[in-house]
């Protein structure tokens, strides 16, 4: 037994220290991405920072960086994937306005900041709030189910407002926002169908957003213009953390 304890404690500290190195290089690569963007090495910084990104080493500052080396470099689809992203991790509106900006500029679709989506990003930012909230009700509901049942009463409407309240529990804490795919490439082929094969359904340029609605093999099904149409997955960049 006490040679069993010995050994663990053994693999418990190299493990430690195996992911104390990694750590501390993963940090190192990073300062050195940094040192190289402000000596404006651009292209050097940029491919640490991709390597960090592909294994979710990410900071918002560290994709505001790539995002403003992609428009350096004239890729309008990469430096809006990473507004984003950038987006996505610090909820910054600045950057929807940006975004807007280089849309209208390039004459891009997918961008468009209306009252639907701000009160998607309302609900989805404020997702916890919303169930406290709802939490909240429900044990409200809860407490007047009791008080009627009590005082010898019918809860009918304590026992409508907890299903309904538990149902909407239920979907918020399901719900999800649409997810967006951003074309990588000119000359992008929409598809009638998710086959090499299908109609061709129009040609599109770099930096047009998409609503990804689903997949199928290498294809991935897809919303545009209000027409449900299909792409393939490697000519568009997905926006996700």
């Amino acid at each position: 037994m006490k040679n069993l304890q010995t050994r663990f404690l053994k693999i418990t500290t190299i493990l430690s220290v195996f992911s104390f190195a990694v750590a501390n290089a993963q940090v190192s690569k990073l300062n050195k991405a940094d040192s190289l963007f402000r000596a404006k090495q651009y292209t050097q910084s940029i491919e640490i920072y991709k390597g960090a990104l592909a294994e979710r080493k990410y900071s918002p500052a560290m994709l505001l960086k790539m995002a403003y080396i992609e428009e350096g470099l004239g890729k309008i689809g990469p430096t809006l994937y990473y507004l984003q992203l950038y987006h996505l991790a610090s909820h910054d509106d600045q950057s929807l306005q940006k975004m807007e900006e280089l849309a209208s500029k390039f004459n891009l679709q997918g961008y468009q900041n209306n009252d639907a989506s701000r009160l998607s990003r309302w609900f989805h930012n404020g997702k916890m709030l919303v169930l406290a909230i709802l939490s909240a009700l429900l044990v409200l509901a809860a407490f007047f189910s009791y008080y009627q049942r009590k005082n010898q009463r019918q809860p009918w409407l304590a026992f409508v407002c907890l299903v309904l309240v538990s149902v909407a529990i239920l979907y918020v804490n399901n719900s999800s926002p649409a997810t967006s795919v951003i074309v990588s490439a000119d000359n992008t082929f929409l598809m009638d169908g998710p086959s090499a094969g299908a109609p061709v359904a129009t040609v599109i340029g770099e930096g047009n957003q998409l609503e990804a609605l689903g997949r199928e093999d290498v294809w991935l099904k897809v919303k545009w213009m209000d027409k449900v149409v299909f792409v393939k997955e490697n000519a568009v960049l997905k926006v996700a953390l």
